[in-house]
């Protein structure tokens, strides 16, 4: 049985009182998938994290010794999933393990997995366990490949419940983490049982903000008049909804944040829209499917919105547990909507849509979108070891990216002590790379100058080769 049993069972009772009704619905078209579970295996398997990264990736947390974060990949969201390097339908990686230690926060469970990519760095935020500590508290973990994992802040958890847990009804904690990345910042909603902004149930959703991936500096939180530091009389004074268990992304081709919540009653998740300053809630709808527990709303890696290839179009794809039972029989099924957003192709920020994509037209150059502007590649080579993600366009959508640059084979190289390797493109731009890998892909060479040529010149957006 997991630790959070208590609290999976407590999300139902909530249902009548989840959310605030909203003037008007989205419109929506393409229901896709169903109940019939996608992933399943004689154990409890729920609350999925699931970015498309070249193929679907998916983690969760299973039942092995207690709560584990497991993970598997399919080429299509409704499988076969398998481990990595396996083609086992229903196969899985342990990736990550409570720490055995039960006076530390996450020594027994670790669940709630919510998994990001930004640059070339991914981040797993997750909420652990201790039997020496009573409550659920909220970890972060790096990796370079998804895989293997190194926690941060020294092991140490970097949210903690706001009040003794002790001291009030519903005793989980801090947990539940979904984080997104928007304009340089980590955006972070949660739950927080011992909240000051909880209603009777335990439940809120609360929200944090920094650059610091590991929320030690720089903190921010909503309140009820916008983000202002984080202080100890502001902090979980307001909820943003009602609910346990959310998951998040942020939807650029109408500047909204998208919150996946178990709906009202158990046969249809919930979508919730609100605005790019969460301060209003500005549309939702309804996906139909059952649920038991925690959805997963499907992402960019960045935790940003899939792009379509039809402007105002915004596929909404929600992975989440479902089973006849009780926690031991929960599976995980697919289910999902094309959200029409009403935008035309005018109105779309085509560069921030399809951000970390390479585009493909024929007769037209391999790009990278990358820093809102287009990227052009002579050869394939280097642009797929900057992006594992492609999509089909047409030429119309092509030309509304902003153009950046073009990288030539064998385009110059500048590298400097202290400074990154960097193409000097026909922009005039220093473009930084991260591996060796895309310079040699390119046929380019490393030409060596001194520090004060290096920044002499303007720099453009960093390029980061993908694991």
């Amino acid at each position: 049985m997991s630790r959070h049993a208590p609290l999976l069972f407590a999300a139902v009772a909530l249902a009548s009182s989840l959310l605030t009704p909203v003037a008007r619905a989205a419109t929506i078209a393409n229901y896709r998938g169903g109940n019939t579970p996608v992933y399943s295996r004689t154990s409890y398997d729920y609350v999925p994290s699931v970015m498309k990264d070249g193929v679907y990736r998916m983690w969760w947390c299973g039942g092995i010794a207690g709560d584990y974060i497991l993970y598997a990949e399919a080429n299509s969201l409704g499988g076969p999933w398998h481990a990595r390097g396996s083609t086992v339908a229903n196969s899985y990686n342990t990736v990550f393990r409570p720490t055995g230690n039960a006076s530390q926060f996450d020594g027994i469970h670790v669940c709630d997995p919510s998994v990001i990519r930004v640059d070339a760095t991914y981040y797993m935020y997750y909420g652990g366990y201790g039997d020496g500590t009573g409550t659920t508290m909220i970890g972060v973990a790096s990796s370079p490949d998804g895989l293997n994992w190194t926690r941060l802040n020294g092991g140490n958890p970097i949210i903690v419940p706001a009040r003794d847990y002790r001291t009030v009804p519903n005793k989980y904690g801090a947990g539940q983490p979904s984080v997104t990345y928007v304009n340089g910042k980590f955006y972070l909603v949660f739950t927080d049982s011992t909240g000051y902004a909880v209603d009777g149930n335990g439940g809120g959703q609360f929200v944090l903000r920094s650059s610091d991936p590991t929320f030690q500096t720089g903190v921010e939180e909503l309140t009820a008049t916008g983000f202002a530091p984080r202080t100890a009389t502001n902090h979980t004074r307001h909820s943003l909804i009602a609910a346990f268990s959310v998951d998040w992304q942020y939807v650029d081709a109408n500047d909204t944040f998208a919150v996946a919540v178990d709906g009202p009653t158990a046969s249809a998740t919930r979508v919730v829209l609100f605005n790019s300053a969460l301060s209003q809630q500005v549309d939702q709808f309804d996906i139909a499917g059952t649920w038991t527990e925690g959805p997963a709303i499907v992402s960019r890696p960045d935790k940003h919105a899939i792009p379509s290839s039809t402007c105002g179009t915004v596929p909404v794809d929600i992975v989440r547990s479902v089973g006849p039972g009780g926690p031991d029989t929960w599976n995980l099924a697919h289910n999902g909507v094309d959200l029409l957003t009403g935008r035309t192709c005018d109105q779309v920020p085509h560069g921030r849509v399809y951000e970390g994509y390479l585009i493909q037209v024929p007769g037209l150059p391999l790009t990278l979108a990358r820093g809102g502007v287009r990227l052009q590649f002579a050869l394939a080579a280097p642009a797929g070891d900057l992006s594992r993600n492609a999509i089909a366009v047409s030429s119309d959508v092509f030309h509304r990216i902003p153009y950046g640059a073009s990288m030539q084979s064998g385009a110059t190289v500048y590298g400097a002590p202290g400074r990154p390797a960097a193409f000097h493109l026909d922009d005039g731009r220093l473009w930084p790379v991260s591996c060796l890998e895309a310079i040699q892909h390119n046929n380019s060479s490393i030409t060596g100058i001194s520090v004060s040529q290096w920044d002499a010149h303007p720099v453009g957006p960093a390029l980061h080769c993908v694991k």
